[in-house]
């Protein structure tokens, strides 16, 4: 498999077709599409928390959901890598998570759950504050206990 990070156009192996491949927009984010613009400004985002000398004092509250209107000041993200791609950059200060996102072969606020815990448990991850909106009864309780798990293991 070929790193899409590397220099194509420096690499003698591949033809022109492949470069081409290379080089494109990851899907959503091709000029025209109706994620474009929402896509451009998430990467963005993540663009200038990662070269931020200090990027907690970025301090983002993220919040996922694919139907509720957006909290002022918080960042709108509708699946959940787009919420962990911020999460890795640690400007992330504060999520409030859904749980049912309209397609769970993309995820639901629960993977996100998932990926705080295991960073905490294996990396030393320092989690932002976790809150849950989802009117998923049973989503909630599963949510919110791995929210209590991660509290566990941040304090230990």
């Amino acid at each position: 498999m070929i790193d899409s990070d590397s220099k194509a156009s420096s690499d003698p192996i591949l033809d022109e077709e492949d470069k081409e491949w290379l080089n494109m927009a990851p899907i959503g984010r091709e000029f025209g599409s109706k994620d474009y613009e929402r896509l451009m400004a998430h990467d963005n985002l993540v663009d200038i928390a990662r070269t931020s000398s200090d990027p907690a004092s970025l301090a983002l509250r993220v919040f996922l959901d694919d139907e509720r209107a957006t909290p002022e000041g918080w960042v709108r993200t509708y699946w959940p890598d787009e919420v962990i791609d911020l999460l890795e950059t640690n400007a992330v200060a504060e999520v409030s998570l859904d749980h049912d996102l309209g397609n769970d072969q993309r995820g639901t606020g629960y993977d996100v759950v998932v990926w705080i815990e295991e960073a905490v448990a294996l990396r030393g991850f320092i989690p932002p504050k976790i809150t849950v909106h989802s009117a998923n009864s049973s989503a909630r309780e599963k949510m919110e206990a791995g929210i209590r798990a991660i509290d566990r293991l941040s304090k230990t």
